[in-house]
């Protein structure tokens, strides 16, 4: 792994999205990014396009993702976009969009788990989940189960967890027990916590899944990073809860806007001098990790705990609806 010492900054909080990879050439790459029909994730298939890379999106909304796929090629006519059906509030949905990939045989030289909802009015995803839990977390896990033998044969390629500085707020500590902490970042129920310690748990599970991967793919030449947009990002991530998105909008003059927000996610996903730094937190496009909350991050049994909980959650979901072909439909 390489060494902040090995590198100079180049970017910062305020550089935006484009500038983090220009004049780089992604032509012959592929990028597969969920949640781009709004927020960071519009400028981060923007981006990459623009340098030539191949960039499929999955999102929920396929209305919204041709229009923005029209708006690209309107401004870069060889842009060269694909779409796929997938909504992460159910299982079966992503499944059946990990399905459509692999039928089509393209490689994956990044994927982006960028999509993510925060303070949801839906409190339960279609499978009965906790919605912060199910989609922030769950659905991506899956999204990668399913998708990660094809990256790992698309060498050298990168896996993205888009997380958040809130992970420390997860209220976990380091002094509970395994059984302790997998309990509290995996919730039974939306009453368990509130809208805000949920989001954090999730993104705390997402850096840890992000880690696990590093320790456990980088050998076979995938690098991972675990991305902290920026903090109060003027995003749509914040549409069901009036009193965030009204503390959003008033603190506009002090926050990145969403090319900014995108920037540290290009970089990490397209910058060749950070191809083989993998398993860091990153913020503003560097990795000092001096906002990680490392003592619980850095678990490394919590992270095979979280993992192998993950697996034995979608297994029983497989069997509670195996006569529903919920998989096969």
């Amino acid at each position: 792994m390489s060494e902040n010492k090995t590198r100079t900054r180049k970017f910062n909080g305020s550089t935006y999205a484009p500038v983090t990879i220009k004049g780089v050439n992604l032509a012959g790459k592929t990028f597969l990014i969920t949640g781009t029909t709004s927020g960071i994730g519009i400028e981060t298939a923007r981006s990459l396009a623009f340098n030539g890379a191949h960039v499929v999106m999955l999102n929920r909304n396929v209305a919204e993702s041709e229009k923005l796929k029209k708006k690209i090629v309107e401004e870069m006519y060889d842009a060269e976009i694909d779409i796929i059906e997938c909504d992460l509030n159910s299982l079966a949905s992503v499944k059946r969009a990990a399905d459509v990939f692999i039928e089509k045989h393209w490689p994956i030289h990044c994927l982006i788990s960028n999509a993510g909802v925060f303070g949801t009015a839906s409190k339960t995803t279609l499978d009965g989940l906790e919605s912060h839990f199910g989609i922030n977390h769950l659905a991506h896990f899956l999204l990668i189960q399913e998708l990660l033998p094809i990256i790992r044969n698309s060498t050298p390629s990168r896996i993205i967890l888009v997380s958040s500085s809130v992970h420390a707020s997860c209220g976990v500590t380091p002094e509970m027990s395994i059984d302790q902490k997998i309990k509290v970042l995996c919730p039974e129920s939306p009453l368990d916590a509130s809208w805000f310690r949920l989001y954090s748990r999730s993104k705390m599970c997402n850096m840890l899944i992000a880690f696990k991967l590093h320790r456990d793919e980088y050998i076979n030449g995938i690098s991972t990073y675990s991305v902290h947009p920026g903090n109060g990002v003027r995003t749509s991530i914040f549409r069901d809860s009036w009193l965030v998105s009204f503390a959003s909008i008033l603190s506009t003059p002090f926050t990145k806007n969403i090319s900014q927000g995108a920037s540290t996610t290009v970089y990490c996903a397209g910058h060749p001098e950070v191809a083989n730094v993998s398993g860091k937190y990153w913020e503003s496009n560097w990795d000092d990790e001096k906002n990680l909350y490392k003592e619980v991050a850095r678990d490394e049994e919590l992270q095979d705990a979280l993992w192998k909980h993950s697996e034995s959650i979608l297994m029983k979901y497989l069997d509670d609806r195996k006569n529903s072909c919920l998989f096969e439909c």
